[in-house]
């Protein structure tokens, strides 16, 4: 029979791998499972807020373009016109990039999101495996329609900014438990790994799956500065969050960062995003839930209320 387990690193990149291999007792735990069905996310309702025309990360009012507030690569259609400058863009499209190649690569695969480069989206994906018990790890290419996906989010504490902690005494981007939720085009689960396992005739197999914590947490910011810009129109440039939307500085960005530690039930929406005062200390907390549809967990952005009183 076949076994699975979870392996998470704690600073910058962590790994989600799941072991398929022989097991004495005959006990098959089963990881988590989200539908395999292309049809299965709604499509998120599409909407233009009005033109910014400044930058909303460092206030240039040069070379601006517009923003999607959550990635267009993850079914996002909310736009903020006039709201990036160049320089800014190219940042955050850098470290937007980072998230949607390798921790929603494969999800984006799976359920058919949208990509600027259809035609570069691979046809196989390197599966790691073991011959034997004896032998060591090696990668064999599986053609994408049966190739095993994990999707992984990074679980967070509350934001400090809403616990009381100091500043100073934040961590930066972190993370000691993933959210994990094995996936597959068109099979069970757990009856692909193991018809994997039978054909490719090998003693274990591991999917693997990124977490790119620092570049995600930036993601979230980014998504936060947009959101407040287009929904209530306050502009945050040169902040500590937009610091950290840019990549510029994470340090003690869990101060303003933060999430549900506990599993959710599904939405019915595709990605959930709104904002609320925080009713200490009036800052601006914005409630970030993507792909909502398959129970990932929620995230809080806070905007400080200095920021936000102005």
């Amino acid at each position: 029979m076949n076994s699975w387990g979870c392996l998470a690193k704690r600073h910058g990149q962590s790994a989600a791998d799941l072991m398929v291999g022989p097991r004495k007792d005959n006990v098959m735990p089963t990881p988590s499972a989200v539908p395999p069905l292309h049809s299965y996310l709604p499509v998120q309702s599409a909407r233009t807020y009005r033109s910014v025309g400044h930058c909303i990360y460092c206030g240039s009012r040069c070379r601006l373009s517009d923003e999607h507030i959550i990635p267009l690569g993850l079914g996002g259609r909310l736009v903020l016109p006039q709201s990036s400058c160049s320089s800014c863009s190219a940042k955050t499209g850098r470290l937007e990039r980072t998230c949607l190649r390798t921790m929603y690569g494969p999800l984006r695969l799976l359920y058919g999101l949208p990509s600027r480069r259809k035609k570069s989206r691979p046809e196989t994906l390197q599966l790691k495996i073991k011959r034997t018990e004896e032998s060591e790890w090696e990668y064999v290419p599986v053609v994408q329609e049966r190739y095993p996906f994990l999707i992984t989010f990074p679980y967070f504490e509350a934001p400090g900014a809403l616990t009381g902690t100091d500043e100073s005494d934040a961590a930066g981007p972190v993370t000691s438990r993933l959210w994990v939720r094995g996936a597959s085009p068109h099979h069970d689960f757990q009856e692909l790994l193991q018809s994997l396992a039978q054909e490719l005739r090998v003693h274990s197999l591991m999917p693997e799956s990124k977490a790119e914590v620092s570049a995600f947490c930036s993601l979230l910011a980014k998504i936060a500065l947009s959101y407040i810009a287009a929904d209530i129109g306050v502009s945050a440039q040169r902040s500590r969050l937009a610091q950290i939307a840019l990549g510029e500085d994470l340090t003690n960005c869990m101060h303003y960062i933060g999430s549900v530690a506990t599993d959710e039930p599904p939405s019915g929406l595709l990605h959930e995003v709104s904002l609320a005062r925080h009713h200490r200390n009036d800052s601006i907390v914005v409630r970030i839930r993507l792909l909502a549809k398959l129970g990932t967990p929620t995230y809080f952005v806070v905007l400080p209320s200095n920021i936000a009183k102005a």
